[in-house]
């Protein structure tokens, strides 16, 4: 079986193509001056090209669908739109923070956060039990420590879990006077294309596919233009 996997959910995108469990190729770009809507495709041929495939020959599409920033994010779910309905194929939406968990190596209680501008973060809380990973509860949207406050009310043993970012270092400061000062930490990879296969492969033998029309994106925040609009 061949999947096709995107991730559009930040400033660098990446795309992975998936022969059953095992990777065959992976095209990754910075941010940069570029927008994905730029390069998204020119990315997914390049992917294609190097196992000498065709749109066509993908049985399955898995897309990162948040949270993120809104553009990136509406540009990886419209060409996976736009190409599961062109080619009658089904479609995995997996989230950022389930992604990043994937790439931990801890397991037990995993405290997922990614950086969501603006003073804030997106952020949750999740098991991972060998290939399993469960949420244990609601992906927020908060300042760090407003977040970490959140996740003690939310675990009592949320003392004992890991926190995962692939911002790290930019947290530490803020952590240092956090409600979970002392949690473990574990720095991973920005790319997610990759585990965002992973995770959709996991999800596949459950039955939790979607189709083109019932994608949706995984906001957790307001857009801005939601936010600004006054009634009149």
């Amino acid at each position: 079986m061949w999947l096709l996997a995107l991730d559009t959910s930040g400033r660098a995108a990446s795309v992975a193509v998936f022969d059953d469990d095992r990777v065959t190729a992976l095209v990754t770009t910075p941010g940069g001056d570029e927008q994905h809507s730029v390069r998204l495709f020119r990315e997914i041929e390049c992917a294609l090209q190097q196992v000498k495939l065709r749109l066509s020959d993908i049985d399955v599409y898995a897309v990162a669908n948040g949270p993120g920033a809104f553009t990136a994010l509406r540009i990886g779910l419209t060409a996976v739109k736009s190409l599961a309905e062109m080619h009658g194929k089904p479609v995995v939406a997996v989230s950022v923070l389930e992604a990043v968990c994937q790439h931990a190596r801890a397991d037990g209680l995993l405290v997922p956060v990614v950086d969501a501008y603006r003073g804030q973060v997106f952020g949750g809380l999740y098991e991972k039990k060998g290939s399993e990973i469960v949420a244990r509860g609601p992906e927020r949207v908060l300042r760090l420590k407003e977040f970490l406050a959140a996740v003690c009310r939310d675990a009592a043993d949320a003392r004992a879990a890991t926190l995962i970012s692939p911002t790290l270092v930019r947290l530490e400061p803020e952590l240092a006077g956090s409600p979970l000062a002392g949690i473990c930490r574990e720095a991973v990879p920005s790319v997610l294309a990759e585990v965002v296969g992973r995770r959709a492969r996991a999800k596949l033998p459950r039955g939790e596919i979607s189709d083109a029309v019932h994608l949706d994106a995984n906001y957790v925040r307001r857009s801005d233009a939601e936010l600004l609009w006054k009634p009149k």
